[in-house]
C-alpha cells in the first residue's frame, strides 16, 4: 500500500506536481519566485498551490519581507 501522500500527488495535474517538486527542497518561495522556475503562467501556479493547499500538502507562511506575497512551504508531517 503506498503512502497517502504519494497518491494524493498522483491525482495531480502536471502544474501542482511540478510547484511540489519545486518545494521538495524544503525552502520557502512566493509565487514570483516559483513563476521564474517553472514554465506555467502566475494563474496556473496560484491554482496549483490552491490545489496543494486543498490536499494539505503545503502551507502559506507570513513573508515579514513583504506582507502581500505569502511564503509556500512544503508541510511537515
Amino acid at each position: 500500500m503506498q503512502p497517502v501522500t504519494e497518491s494524493k500527488i498522483e491525482q495531480l495535474p502536471s502544474s501542482a506536481k511540478a510547484v511540489f517538486s519545486l518545494l521538495g527542497d524544503g525552502k520557502p518561495r512566493t509565487l514570483n519566485e516559483m513563476v521564474g522556475s517553472v514554465s506555467f503562467s502566475p494563474r496556473t501556479i496560484r491554482n496549483a498551490l490552491n490545489r496543494l493547499k486543498e490536499c494539505g500538502l503545503i502551507v502559506a507562511k507570513f513573508n515579514f519581507r513583504d506582507a502581500r506575497k505569502p511564503l509556500y512551504q512544503l508541510k511537515i508531517a
